[in-house]
């Protein structure tokens, strides 16, 4: 088979063939889709983006994560301090009207023990 002017012929190694089968499979779903521009769109974001702190420093990513929630819970924080309040508040009342059904079911027991014959 002989080879234009500037291409390239790709073989896979075994560590490698989780790729061509990706690439095969993208192509048996579209057929306009080129692999040769697709690794090579690929190989130029790379190229891009290799050097970039973003791209290599997960302590970075991990800090600006941390930013970002420490800005959702300042802004937040009122709002979730005051349900939990009235959460508490809530939880409270429940308990008191439940020691008072206790204690009108308990007054009930009580009275059917009370001889009321004997006024």
């Amino acid at each position: 088979m002989a080879k234009r002017p500037g291409s390239l012929v790709l073989t896979f190694s075994k560590k490698n063939i989780d790729v061509k089968s990706l690439l095969e499979n993208k192509k048996l779903k579209d057929e306009a889709f080129i692999v040769t521009d697709y690794i090579c769109e690929s190989i130029r974001f790379y190229e891009k983006h290799k050097n970039s702190i973003e791209f290599n420093n997960l302590e970075t990513v991990k800090k600006l994560i941390d930013e970002k929630l420490k800005s959702f819970i300042k802004i937040n924080a009122p709002v979730t301090i005051g349900l939990a309040e009235e959460h508490q508040e809530i939880v409270a009342e429940k308990i008191f009207i439940n020691a008072i059904k206790t204690n009108i079911n308990s007054l009930e027991k009580d009275l059917d023990n009370i001889p009321i014959d004997e006024d």
